[in-house]
């Protein structure tokens, strides 16, 4: 009898593995599961955000709103009811993702993004409660035709700290660790997708103490929410690393030495340089290059919507400067796709154009690894599946 029984558990681990196997192949093989309609593009060039090499004749297939297969044409069966969309050899890129912006909170600004391929924000610092951050930013978010928002509610930081001085910026005060552990857990609550802290010390203003960013850094993560910090210099970038931060807007005005740049990229900590709003100036671009080639992971960020001058839409001064200071066209992509997903948390949902993942996906003329510029030739974009803009 103990053989017997084997025996039909492996006749059923069979049965369950080739059902499996069926359901994996259903749309290479033409067979329709249960869903909306078919949609796909073919005969484009597919640079997927993983950093593979493009992939010549390339097809993504989409259905209710996620990729259902990707692929060379040769390997992905496009059945005869779904509607194709022929790229004539253009090239298919995920939705870039900015992790680094403000004033997010507006719909002509949120559809700029969109419509430009920038499917993905995230605001850093709010002046709105953020009650009413939340609460627009889930009202957006319905909506295709805006850019997906992931919010921070309001910058962390002390009484007369940046931004309040000098920006005059509204944010969220803490008066101690306890304080801090009380308004952050409130925070997180409430709904936030970050914790933005300041410490930024320029012109002696005051910043949060080692004790106070440990407190908000340890009930962030309890609550399972990655924190961001501003720093702008390196005294400010160990306090940051020594509370556990997740990344680090800014790159650093002065230089890092090597050990604290392998520390960063040990712990796997991100940094979003914001060359352009910094003016390149400094260490910045120097430690930007360095950062890379140590291993390290950038995100693409470049403050745009509250500093003059840096675009809302495709932040292509900032994807020039990244490559001034020495990443490849691919690397820059990746910065703005895979890594920046990852800074987002969301990097099982978007980033990448990938089999179950969301269909955020920028269609351009030209080869963008030639020259960044031909980012700005937009030919199509699709927004969670929905094609927002078309050319």
């Amino acid at each position: 009898m103990p053989k017997l029984r084997f025996t039909h558990l492996g006749l059923l681990i069979l049965i369950l593995t080739a059902l499996a196997a069926a359901g994996d192949l259903q749309v290479r093989r033409g067979h329709r599961s249960r869903g909306g309609p078919l949609l796909a593009l073919v005969n484009g060039t597919l640079i997927d955000g993983t950093g593979a090499d493009p992939i010549a004749g390339a097809t993504v297939l989409i259905r209710d709103g996620r990729i259902a297969a990707v692929g060379a044409s040769v390997d992905v069966y496009v059945p005869r009811d779904a509607e194709r969309v022929d790229l004539e050899g253009r090239y298919i890129l995920p939705g870039f993702i900015n992790t680094h912006v403000h004033n997010a909170l507006r719909e002509d600004h949120l559809r700029t993004w969109a419509r430009e391929g920038v499917t993905t924000v995230r605001d850093v610092g709010a002046s709105q409660p953020y009650a009413t951050v939340f609460r627009l930013r889930d009202t957006y978010r319905a909506d295709p035709l805006c850019a997906r928002l992931i919010a921070a509610g309001p910058l962390v930081t002390v009484p007369g700290g940046y931004p309040i001085v000098p920006n005059q910026f509204p944010s969220m005060v803490v008066l101690s660790p306890d304080d801090a552990r009380t308004k952050v857990s409130q925070l997180v609550e409430a709904g936030a997708d970050l914790v933005k802290i300041s410490l930024e010390p320029s012109g002696g203003l005051p910043v949060l103490t080692a004790e106070e960013t440990v407190a908000i850094v340890e009930t962030a993560h309890l609550g399972a929410v990655p924190v961001a910090v501003h720093a702008t210099q390196v005294a400010m970038y160990r306090r940051a690393l020594d509370a556990g931060v997740d990344d680090i807007c800014h790159s650093s005005q002065n230089r890092l030495s090597d050990e604290m740049i392998a520390e960063m990229v040990q712990n796997g900590v991100y940094m979003v340089p914001t060359l352009t709003a910094q003016r390149k100036t400094g260490e910045t671009m120097s430690n930007l290059g360095r950062f890379l080639a140590a291993g390290g992971k950038v995100a693409l960020g470049n403050d745009g919507g509250y500093l003059a001058g840096l675009e809302v839409g495709m932040p292509m001064t900032e994807l020039e400067a990244m490559r001034e200071a020495g990443m490849s066209p691919m690397q820059i992509i990746m910065a703005a796709t895979k890594t920046a997903a990852e800074v987002c948390r969301l990097d099982r949902e978007l980033g990448t154009l990938e089999r179950a993942k969301r269909a955020d996906i920028l269609v351009v003329r030209q080869n963008p690894l030639e020259d960044l510029r031909a980012l700005l030739q937009v030919s199509l974009v699709m927004h969670s599946g929905i094609i927002i803009r078309r050319n």
